[in-house]
């Protein structure tokens, strides 16, 4: 079959549609003719070596894909060859074929796209467990969600805002921030014009907030742990502060990894505070139980039409050099998409 693996850690010119050994499905797992599959930051992190839960070199990344089932493991009840189906997958996805655990699968609805179903997994996930599954959100919360504009905060937004939360979120551009507000956001703020720290506690009248999601980490943790209440919580998913590992950029980041590394239990004990770290690989791989009844959540808010995919591009996989430098760039919006083609 064909593939796009990643050879060795490097930039994204390397990256091409080449051979590479099919797989086959183990028991309960299906294996999945792709027809989509989405970009995630984590790809990049990874293509640079930085991923510590990425298989050795060589290996095919890809977490999320749709297509239609052509074999399935022994003990597989829930699905069929034929069935179209959206996934979560253990890498391996950017493929013509990958397998997926039955758990972290679903049937893809008639009127959606492979496109549209191949961005929703990890984006809309880990925004509704980072919402939901990490502790109790309350209707009239105040939430800060950080990158706004990306995957997963317009994913966030639409949940924040759909269960009566006023929302906060950051973004770096005007264009981004018109984005915002038309998805909802109360209150959208200019991280590289004004201290979100401090904007958060004026725009709330003096007040601090509830839930912060922080997919930037580095000294951002300390800043969001600043700003929420006793009994609130900070969820981070992601640490963009410190994808950059250039030798030149590390006497900057060098505070961003004290500030990740000094954080206090003692200090959240005493406060009521809480931080909470999600990475959606391990719940998918030690709790798919878990990962099955969110996918199942999230499907039927979009049956019920209450949420909307976030695709920004749609393009062929051959195009996977210029895709992985327009998201690492960090000037792209929602969800890029590639089609096998």
């Amino acid at each position: 079959m064909k593939a796009i693996p990643f050879r060795r850690a490097g930039d994204a010119e390397a990256l091409r549609v080449e051979d590479w050994p099919a797989p086959q499905p183990a028991a309960h797992e299906i294996l999945i003719q792709v027809k989509a599959f989405g970009l995630n930051f984590a790809d990049i992190v990874a293509r640079k070596g930085q991923y510590n839960d990425a298989p050795k070199f060589p290996f095919v990344p890809g977490y999320e894909v749709s297509g239609i089932i052509s074999e399935v493991g022994a003990g597989v009840k829930n699905f069929k060859p034929g069935d179209e189906v959206l996934a979560l997958t253990n890498f391996f996805g950017y493929a013509e074929y990958a397998v997926a655990d039955e758990r972290a699968a679903v049937k893809k609805p008639k009127s959606m796209s492979f496109a549209e179903a191949a961005s929703i997994p990890v984006n809309f996930l880990t925004a509704y467990h980072s919402l939901f599954e990490t502790g109790t959100l309350l209707k009239n919360a105040r939430v800060l969600i950080h990158a706004g504009a990306g995957g997963v905060g317009l994913a966030a937004i639409q949940m924040a805002k759909n269960h009566g939360c006023t929302v906060f979120a950051t973004a770096g551009s005007e264009k981004k921030l018109d984005l915002l507000r038309e998805y909802g956001v109360d209150f959208p703020i200019n991280y590289q014009k004004d201290d979100f720290e401090r904007e958060v506690i004026r725009l709330n009248g003096g007040q601090k907030i509830d839930v912060v999601l922080d997919s930037v980490g580095g000294s951002y943790f300390k800043k969001d742990l600043n700003i929420i209440k006793p009994h609130g919580r900070v969820v981070g998913f992601g640490a963009a502060a410190l994808s950059d590992r250039n030798i030149f950029a590390l006497p900057t980041l060098i505070p961003q990894v004290l500030s990740m590394v000094t954080l206090s239990m003692i200090d959240l004990m005493l406060n009521s505070k809480g931080f909470y770290g999600v990475n959606m690989l391990r719940v998918a791989k030690e709790n798919p139980d878990l990962l099955n009844h969110e996918l199942g959540q999230v499907m039927e808010e979009f049956s019920a039409k209450r949420l909307k995919t976030v695709i920004s591009r749609q393009m062929s996989w051959h195009q996977i050099g210029e895709a992985h430098r327009l998201l690492e760039s960090r000037a792209s919006t929602g969800k890029i998409v590639l089609m096998v083609d």
